[in-house]
């Protein structure tokens, strides 16, 4: 009798799931198109890559002239807390969150070699805080309010790196 009702049971709960069954097999193709990201997700992006360009830039004279840590370290962490306030604007989902690898036989864009004095890696990390200033300025018209206030702020701060940066490290 117990058994004849579990049957019973597994039977109503499948001829209730049949309709669902039948229209999932078409996949998420029924679900259609995935909506076009908003533009400020374009900029996020862009910001997040200047900012890391940024911090890999860093890192790297730091490794090849260990001497400027005490004048670097100060303004790599604040290019850090940009990249966590930049990504903190940007949700997304956990199936895109790991970014693809690029395909076998492509190589990787090589960084550019640092400069063998202290002199000229701070004159190329002035360029490169001037640069990502512009870049992201340039940016501005195509972000939200709440982003271009973001944005213009890491943009002012990079400058004032820059400034910095061609006074030797020193403040």
């Amino acid at each position: 009798m117990v058994q004849e009702a579990t049957r019973r049971r597994v039977l109503a709960a499948a001829a209730a799931a049949l309709p669902v069954v039948i229209g999932g097999c078409k996949g998420l193709g029924a679900l259609g198109t995935p909506p076009k990201p908003a533009a400020d997700v374009a900029v996020t992006r862009d910001a997040i890559t200047v900012e890391s360009a940024l911090i890999a830039r860093y890192g790297a004279v730091l490794a090849a002239l260990p001497s400027l840590a005490g004048e670097l370290r100060p303004l790599l962490a604040q290019h850090h807390d940009h990249l966590a306030r930049l990504r903190a604007r940007l949700i997304i989902p956990r199936a895109a969150a790991q970014p693809s690898a690029p395909p076998s036989g492509t190589p990787s864009p090589r960084p550019a070699p640092v400069p063998g004095t202290p002199a000229g890696a701070l004159a190329d990390l002035r360029d490169a805080e001037n640069a990502a200033a512009a870049a992201l300025l340039a940016h501005l018209n195509a972000a939200p309010p709440s982003l271009a206030q973001l944005l213009a702020s890491i943009s002012a701060s990079e400058a004032t790196h820059a400034l910095i940066l061609g006074q030797g490290g020193h403040r």
